[in-house]
């Protein structure tokens, strides 16, 4: 269940995250919450979110395999995730397949939605 200042911090990941494609910021939000206590899973996972676009935006590809490993790992450990979840693996793999097969093209940023649920 989601607090007032949790969701505050989870729309300023969301449009740090889609708008400025601050990743680094985004990692500060995350850890934030984790710092304050607010979900803890949920903010080790937007921790790991934003440090695999990092390393993505930077072309770090060993980083970029270990992170998208993890956070995989660690969205089907969430209950509540705040996204659309399957718009997101969507996106990811798309990313992945452009990493492995494509990698003179600019990584494609992925774009954050918030679910209805």
């Amino acid at each position: 269940m989601k607090n007032k200042a949790q969701q505050i911090r989870i729309n300023q990941y969301m449009e740090t995250f889609n708008d400025k494609r601050d990743y680094v910021t985004c990692h500060h939000i995350s850890r934030e919450m984790l710092m304050e206590g607010d979900n803890k899973v949920l903010a080790k996972c937007l921790a790991t979110l934003s440090a695999l676009m990092e390393q993505a935006d930077k072309k770090k590809w060993a980083g970029y395999n270990k992170l998208h490993k993890t956070f995989l790992k660690q969205l089907d450990e969430i209950d509540d995730f705040p996204f659309d979840e399957e718009d997101l693996k969507m996106q990811l793999q798309h990313l992945d397949e452009q990493v492995n097969y494509n990698l003179e093209e600019p990584v494609k940023p992925i774009q954050l939605t918030i679910t209805d649920s």
